[in-house]
C-alpha cells in the first residue's frame, strides 16, 4: 500500500513497505515505512530487522535517509512508546547494534530513536508536550555530547566502509541539526 505523508518542510513523500522496496522504489521522494512488530520487541528478535538492514546496505547509497523507522501494535497501550521499558531497551539495541541507523533513518517518526537513546528511566531526561507531539530535550550536556560523537563515529566508519563520506556527513548534519532544534 502506498499513501502520502507530509513533512514538515511542505514536501510531499510517499511511502511504501519494506515488501516493495527495490532500487527503483527509494526515487523521487519515496520513503520506505519500516515496522518493528511489538512481537518482535518482546521476542527481542532482530531476525527480521538484521535482513532489513542488509538489504539496505545492498543498495549503497540510494537509501540515504530514506526510511521512516517506527514501532507497530501498541496502539492499544496507553502508555507512550517512551514509557515502555522494552520498546526503549530495543530502539538502544538497534542504535547499538546499528551505528548508520542515522544513514538511513529521516527524522520523520523515527526520532524516537533519539529519544530512547537519551532516555535514562532512573533520571527522566525527556520533556513531552502531548498537545503537540514535540519533544524538548533537557540539558544534559555530557549525554548529548556522547550521543553526537558516538552518532559521528558511527557515520564516519560507515561513510568510508560504503565509499560514501558525503553522503554519512551530510546524514550526520541533518541529525545534528535536529538535536540541536530541540534542546529546551
Amino acid at each position: 500500500m502506498i499513501c502520502s505523508v507530509a513533512e514538515k518542510r511542505g514536501c510531499i513523500r510517499m511511502l511504501f513497505s519494506p515488501d516493495k522496496m527495490t532500487r527503483s522504489s527509494f526515487k523521487g521522494n519515496s520513503v520506505c515505512h519500516y515496522e518493528i512488530f511489538r512481537e518482535e520487541v518482546e521476542s527481542k528478535d532482530f531476525t527480521r530487522f538484521d535482513k532489513f538492514m542488509a538489504k539496505l546496505k545492498s543498495f549503497r547509497t540510494i537509501p540515504r535517509q530514506k526510511v521512516v523507522f517506527a514501532f507497530a501494535g501498541y496502539n492499544d497501550d496507553k502508555r507512550e512508546l517512551i514509557n515502555i521499558p522494552e520498546v526503549v531497551r530495543y530502539a538502544k539495541e538497534v542504535i547499538e547494534k546499528y551505528p548508520y541507523f542515522w544513514y538511513y533513518a529521516i527524522t520523520i517518526n523515527s526520532e524516537f530513536f533519539l529519544l530512547a537513546d537519551l532516555f535514562d528511566e532512573a533520571n527522566y531526561t525527556i520533556v513531552s508536550n502531548d498537545a503537540k507531539r514535540k519533544f524538548y530535550i533537557k540539558h544534559d550536556k555530557e549525554k548529548i555530547q556522547h550521543l553526537i560523537r558516538k552518532m559521528a563515529a558511527g557515520l564516519e566508519k560507515f561513510g568510508e566502509q560504503s565509499r560514501d563520506t558525503e553522503g554519512a556527513l551530510e546524514a550526520f548534519k541533518i541529525w545534528a541539526a535536529y538535536i540541536m532544534s530541540h534542546l529546551s
